[in-house]
């Protein structure tokens, strides 16, 4: 059966929070207790709440009730925007400006980031800022989760999940090559080209083994006859950890370009030419909700992450 808009226009909130509850007690009774309802009272929200969305969010047995694959869909983009609510009642309850949550990778925090945030702030806009950073994959489920508005960073659709792919909107900011480092007085620094045989017998600081850098890079090798690149320090995303690693030990790693270009990486740390790897590009974008692309702080703050790219070098 299709949606009813007039009955999504009467939903309240705990008509959402349902959704979770279900989930939780699997039962209607506990979940009537929980609200403070009568068990028939709760049926009939459950009834509302079907009708208005025009599918079957719950599946009722002897045994209890559970969510439909429907239901889990429902409840997962629902958490979003209770989470909105949570914070904007948090934010009125401090009288402060509201705050943006951002997620973003290590990277983007040497220079993208802050440059955007000054942009941003100077233009007058009253926001705050809470900024979280992670792997690609943990901030683009802390996004589908409600947890953070938006996420600036590397864009790996691979590990999407389809049924969050439509939910997002996704908005290109550029690429960045990856680079393999090593630091200014390693053996190999000093070497105007190297060959595949070079790379033989160097050891590396590398992030675990299931992250995209780590993967191109054995690709890479493999695709030389050069077997697995050998590891002496493992390190989870962390530019400015690796390149501290750098300077300290004769090791080799694979960072992006717009690393070196930052005053953090100094002279100390310097790429290698290397083109036989062919390492795959780092492409950023700027993700949020579909639902909420329109939010005023988000587009602030988009917008200043285009005019301050469009005026550097990455």
């Amino acid at each position: 059966m299709a949606h009813s808009p007039q009955h999504l226009d009467r939903l309240r909130l705990r008509h959402i929070r349902l959704l979770d509850l279900i989930k939780t007690h699997r039962s209607l009774r506990a979940v009537a207790r929980d609200l403070g309802l009568t068990q028939p009272a709760v049926s009939q929200m459950l009834k509302d709440l079907e009708f208005a969305f025009g599918a079957a969010l719950v599946d009722r047995s002897v045994q209890g009730v559970e969510l439909t694959a429907m239901g889990r869909l429902a409840l997962q983009r629902a958490r979003s925007g209770l989470a909105v609510f949570q914070n904007l009642a948090a934010e009125l309850d401090e009288g402060l400006p509201p705050v943006l949550h951002v997620g973003t990778n290590p990277a983007m925090m040497f220079n993208v980031i802050p440059a955007a945030l000054k942009m941003a702030q100077g233009a007058g806009t009253a926001v705050r800022y809470a900024l979280r950073t992670g792997l690609a994959t943990d901030m683009t489920r802390a996004l589908w989760d409600g947890e953070i508005n938006c996420y600036v960073g590397r864009i790996d659709w691979e590990v999407v999940p389809p049924e969050m792919k439509n939910s997002l909107r996704h908005e290109h900011l550029f690429e960045t090559e990856l680079v393999v480092v090593c630091s200014a007085s390693h053996p190999l620094a000093s070497r105007a080209s190297l060959r595949p045989s070079d790379l033989k017998d160097v050891t590396w600081a590398l992030p675990p083994e299931d992250s995209k850098n780590r993967v191109g890079l054995a690709a890479a090798f493999r695709n030389n006859g050069l077997g697995e690149p050998r590891i002496a320090v493992e390190v989870a995303a962390d530019p400015n950890g690796l390149m501290n690693i750098l300077r300290e030990m004769p090791l080799l790693a694979v960072l992006p370009r717009m690393v070196l270009n930052t005053p953090a990486a100094g002279t100390q740390v310097v790429a290698l030419d290397t083109p036989f790897l062919r390492l795959p590009p780092v492409e950023v974008g700027f993700l949020t909700l579909i639902e909420h692309e329109d939010v005023a702080e988000l587009q602030a703050l988009r917008g200043a992450l285009i005019a301050t790219l469009a005026g550097s070098v990455i």
